[in-house]
């Protein structure tokens, strides 16, 4: 089953950051990785208050390869450099499909939902009914219902959602989709949390 590293870095000290971010591909491309979103300004607000200064999505064959790269002595060096030179959070979350070969040529766009469900039976009935309004938007879930393992820092989502349009602007035509707008305020009267857009990598 695929998995994802999923980060919220706060750079503060970017020459010393840029020669990380130079060397992490050849450590993560050795173990499969692959990214879908890195980088700065990638993020856009959507609900809550979540904007995160340079995020990071990266998929894997599964959670053991994961911990099998960051484990690794050669990431372990890689993972001093960036704490000496950024804050932060990092979490592994499993998909829920087997990862994805082949995307389109173009740049995927994301949505990405830390949420907390405060009622679970009105929840349910959005869980139910949100699939096809995806599908008919030519979206996919990569990760749907994750607590997600904590790696670094202090970011402990309840409930992790990321969701793969073929682009930025189909994401947000779904979100403000007639389709979408019951079982939004569906999801928003039995939960609270964060959402953001994602530009791919």
């Amino acid at each position: 089953m695929s998995a994802y590293v999923i980060g919220d870095i706060n750079v503060t000290d970017p020459d010393t950051f840029a020669k990380y971010a130079g060397l992490v591909p050849a450590s993560s491309g050795a173990f499969g990785g692959r990214y879908l979103v890195r980088g700065p300004d990638k993020c856009e607000p959507c609900e809550g208050d979540w904007n995160p200064e340079r995020f990071v999505l990266a998929e894997y064959k599964d959670v053991d390869t994961i911990k099998s790269w960051y484990y690794s002595d050669g990431y372990k060096e890689l993972t001093k450099l960036r704490q000496s030179a950024s804050t932060g959070s990092l979490l592994v979350a499993e998909g829920v499909e087997p990862p994805t070969q082949g995307r389109g040529t173009g740049t995927p766009g994301y949505l990405v939902g830390d949420i907390e469900v405060t009622d679970p039976d009105t929840y349910a009935k959005y869980a139910a009914g949100v699939p096809a309004t995806v599908a008919a938007f030519g979206g996919t879930y990569l990760v749907r219902g994750a607590s997600g393992e904590v790696f670094e820092g202090s970011w402990a989502p309840k409930r992790l959602v990321v969701l793969e349009f073929e682009s930025i602007d189909r994401v947000k035509e779904w979100y403000n989709s007639p389709e979408y707008a019951d079982l939004k305020k569906l999801r928003q009267s039995a939960s609270k949390g964060n959402l953001i857009f994602a530009d791919g990598a």
